[in-house]
């Protein structure tokens, strides 16, 4: 008979031989993340280059604009400076109302007379051209005509600005202003009669050149009333 110690020690035999030929199920660890395979995977997100989106504003270059104000202010300045002022003794030859004229005549050319107050801009210079007087001693041809009243012979206080200028070079054009003309300050006649219409410049222009001699051409049309009505006074200037 076998004895229950030999049995016992069987079965604690068969126990051990069967959990060291796997009966217990061992748990494999995971395998080890790559590293490398993380870093490749993220996404690399790259900086904005400021270089390429800064926009560089170049220095405004201020010469050229200098320059042409300079060259403007220089320009005005000698066109002053050609501008013909002073007294000169020139003879008018035309017709007025048909009637021709020759006389002896006296062109003034002054510094701006009315530099505020005027009824049109400030002119540049003032200008008459005065020829007997037509207002006390009626004549044909005799005529005061100015931009302002107060280069007329014994003009007083009053100086009123009766006319436009243009100056260009030695050339000077006046242009008598239409709603000046019921002042008297310019005026003309055509007749040496005592009854003669006074006529006062509406419109036209006198032009002339001076510089080391006169010449020029007026031609202005003047309003004598409703009796005497519109006539043209029409002469060449020479000196």
């Amino acid at each position: 008979m076998i004895s229950n110690r030999k049995i016992v020690s069987a079965l604690t035999a068969g126990l051990l031989l069967t959990a060291g030929c796997g009966g217990v199920e061992q748990v494999a660890s995971p395998a080890p993340v790559s590293t490398t395979e993380t870093a490749a995977s993220t996404t690399e997100t790259t900086p904005t280059s400021t270089a390429e989106t800064t926009t560089e504003t170049p220095p405004t270059d201020t010469s050229e604009t200098t320059t042409t104000e300079e060259e403007t202010t220089t320009s005005e300045t000698e066109e002053a400076s050609r501008t013909p002022t002073g007294s000169y003794d020139v003879t008018i030859s035309g017709s007025v109302s048909g009637t021709s004229f020759r006389r002896s005549a006296t062109l003034r050319i002054v510094e701006t007379i009315s530099s505020s107050g005027t009824t049109n801009d400030v002119n540049p210079v003032d200008v008459c051209l005065v020829s007997g007087n037509p207002a006390g001693r009626p004549q044909p041809g005799a005529i005061w005509f100015g931009s302002n009243s107060g280069c007329a012979p014994g003009a007083g206080a009053g100086h009123l600005d009766l006319a436009t200028v243009e100056v260009d070079g030695d050339t000077v054009t006046v242009e008598p202003v239409e709603n000046m003309a019921a002042t008297g300050g310019n005026v003309f006649t055509s007749s040496s009669s005592i009854a003669a219409c006074p006529f006062f410049p509406v419109s036209g222009r006198l032009r002339v050149t001076a510089g080391g001699g006169v010449s020029g051409r007026i031609e202005v049309t003047g309003y004598g009333g409703a009796f005497c009505g519109k006539t043209v006074y029409s002469a060449k200037i020479s000196g």
